[in-house]
């Protein structure tokens, strides 16, 4: 949902195989806009600005990498009760999975999310040794650190407002669980 005025949503997705794929923007329950970058996250490839509450589409041809989808209320419009749909088919190109919720041997918490400046991070149910990283929306690693702790704090105040994705990964490296994070 985009809450509260001037929100972004930024959904990162990964070819694998170049070919075409259709970026569909529905049940917008507010004028809603849709906007494709590629892997730096600042060069925007493609738009779709219908008026109203109309679907926005983007439908493209894509090489082998990491792009990003934007979803942004036109001239602040937001919506605070109303999700709306967010869906990448893929015509010709393949979609590389990425890894989002815990494996179901450990739950994961977050909170507050938005987050001004500690982020908690609560671990349930693995007291395997684990790193925890946060990278900005570019993939740019941020901050790592050991995950031990059932219950640790992120202090984030130094970084500026936006979106972030908190990994956690295993000891091999191997992504068990990304969560997004909005910095206010």
């Amino acid at each position: 949902m985009i809450s509260p005025t001037n929100d972004n949503d930024y959904y990162k997705f990964v070819i694998t195989t170049g070919g075409t794929a259709t970026i569909t923007l529905n049940t917008l329950p507010a004028d809603y806009d849709l906007a494709v970058y590629s892997s730096n996250g600042t060069t925007r490839l493609a738009r779709s600005q219908n008026n109203g509450t109309a679907s926005e589409t983007i439908t493209r041809t894509y090489t082998a990498g990491t792009y990003y989808a934007r979803v942004y209320g036109y001239s602040g419009a937001n919506n605070a009760t109303n999700c709306y749909t967010l869906r990448v088919q893929l015509g010709t190109a393949a979609l590389q999975e990425l890894p989002g919720a815990a494996p179901a041997y450990f739950t994961v918490n977050f909170f507050p999310n938005p987050v001004k400046d500690k982020l908690s991070v609560y671990l349930v149910g693995d007291n395997s040794h684990k790193s925890l990283t946060v990278v900005d929306i570019a993939g740019k690693v941020l901050y790592t650190q050991p995950l031990n702790e059932m219950f640790t704090t992120l202090n984030l105040q130094k970084l500026g407002r936006g979106l972030y994705f908190v990994k956690i990964t295993d000891m091999k490296g191997k992504v068990l669980h990304t969560e997004k994070v909005i910095k206010e």
